[in-house]
């Protein structure tokens, strides 16, 4: 299935990155090194792509830059590398959303597959007790919601493959910092 994100925008492998179309606002992709996660390898002097990934947060069409302004929306894309980090698949690095200034919580963020095929893990807390968890199996056209505080990861499910996805949320770049 070949997913429509419903904005002109083109996903890049080699280099990872995005290409804006016409009418579409976005910065220039950050790139994730494989350095900036070795931490949270099982094994941190393993080898893998390098970027990990590309993002870049605040991307949509200039029509709707106010509304998304003055609703504190934001939209992301990412793309991750194709390839393995030593025994593990490409993933990113776990995180929880740092509680946003504007709402006093941690914004909850909906995640749109649109190339590969990706798998999503949840856990209610980044602590020792983790409470609940889950792995969502996501392909092109799912959506998957990460709720409000829990710690979360993405995960590149076919090493073959890059794989690309929107990120939506409530909030500002503020809030899509490590806690």
């Amino acid at each position: 299935m070949k997913f429509e994100p419903g904005f002109d925008i083109a996903v890049t492998s080699d280099p990872l990155g995005f290409k804006y179309g016409k009418e579409v606002f976005g910065p220039s992709p950050e790139l994730r090194r494989l350095d900036s996660i070795r931490p949270s390898l099982r094994d941190a002097s393993c080898s893998g792509p390098d970027p990990v990934y590309a993002i870049a947060m605040d991307v949509g069409l200039e029509r709707h830059r106010t509304v998304l302004l003055q609703r504190n929306l934001l939209f992301g894309v990412v793309i991750f590398a194709a390839g393995r980090l030593g025994d593990e698949p490409v993933r990113s690095q776990g995180h929880v959303h740092k509680v946003s200034s504007h709402s006093g919580w941690s914004p909850p963020e909906l995640y749109e597959i649109w190339t590969g095929h990706a798998l999503i893990y949840l856990q209610e807390s980044a602590a020792d007790n983790p409470g609940r968890c889950f792995a969502i199996d996501a392909w092109p056209g799912d959506r998957v919601v990460v709720p409000p505080g829990w710690a979360h990861a993405t995960v590149n499910a076919n090493p073959k493959h890059p794989m690309a996805l929107g990120r939506g949320a409530i909030g500002n770049m503020a809030s899509f910092t490590k806690k």
